[in-house]
């Protein structure tokens, strides 16, 4: 495992996971962490054995309560822009981008840049006692860490309009009803779920979930009927599909290297 006080690494055979701990804070965001997490994040990519990434935390209460506020409330207009905010951006933009599907693991409550932080992944799941949303609005904010166009991707103009505007967090089982997290689960049984969800992804075909991932963000550009005529060549081309299309004919389960 590597680390440092505020965030940890470790990769446990094909699943690699990433925890906030910096349980004292709440574990705000600062900009120290982000360099970890994007370095960590870095490694994930270049591992091919990692077939997932999973985001954790080490506070009972708070997945990621979001952006320290002592690390931005004092810098001015031009670095909240130019510094804080494009850090945040590139980062979260290569957790998005990663070829690699990315789960956040909502034990506790995720707000603000903390909500954008899983937003950025693949998979969110919560625990039933966690809340979610954009309370910037309370303290003269607003989400910049690309959260609302996340937000309205996923679930549409009404309910990122009520998230940010109103500034006021919603219930995990309220987010799942929206879709904004897979399932809220209780607090017990929310491990074993992420557990079966990363077995899962571990059998899967690499070039599948690779070429998957890329296909979802040609799909967001508009590029769709390119993107699924290349997507399905290169896959087609894999090693991966020749044993699929064995492992179908001879009735048997596919194994992927």
């Amino acid at each position: 495992m590597q680390h440092n006080s505020d965030v940890l690494f470790s990769v446990d055979g094909a699943m690699a996971t990433i925890t906030l701990n910096r349980p004292a804070r709440h574990n705000a965001l600062t900009t120290g962490m982000l360099d970890d997490i994007e370095r960590y994040v870095a490694s994930v990519e270049r591992n091919p054995e990692v077939r997932a990434l999973k985001f954790v935390s080490t506070s009972p209460r708070f997945f990621c309560s979001g952006a320290d506020i002592n690390e931005w409330g004092d810098i001015d207009a031009q670095q909240m822009g130019t510094r804080f905010i494009r850090d945040g951006n590139r980062v979260f933009r290569r957790i998005a981008e990663l070829d690699k599907p990315t789960i956040a693991v909502l034990a506790g409550s995720a707000l603000g840049g903390g909500f954008e932080l899983a937003l950025a992944c693949d998979f969110r799941y919560a625990s039933v006692d966690a809340r979610i949303g954009f309370p910037e609005a309370a303290v003269g904010a607003i989400p910049g860490w690309m959260g609302c166009a996340r937000l309205a991707e996923l679930v549409g103009a009404t309910r990122t309009r009520e998230l940010i505007l109103l500034g006021e967090p919603v219930a995990a089982s309220t987010a799942a009803q929206w879709g904004i997290v897979n399932e809220a689960l209780a607090s017990d049984e929310l491990a074993a779920r992420v557990d079966a969800v990363c077995a899962t992804l571990q059998k899967r075909s690499r070039a599948s979930l690779s070429v998957g991932k890329r296909l979802l963000r040609m799909m967001e550009s508009g590029q769709h009927d390119y993107a699924h005529e290349l997507a399905a060549s290169v896959c087609k081309a894999s090693p991966d599909a020749a044993e699929g299309v064995a492992a179908f004919r001879a009735k048997r389960h596919a194994t992927f290297d």
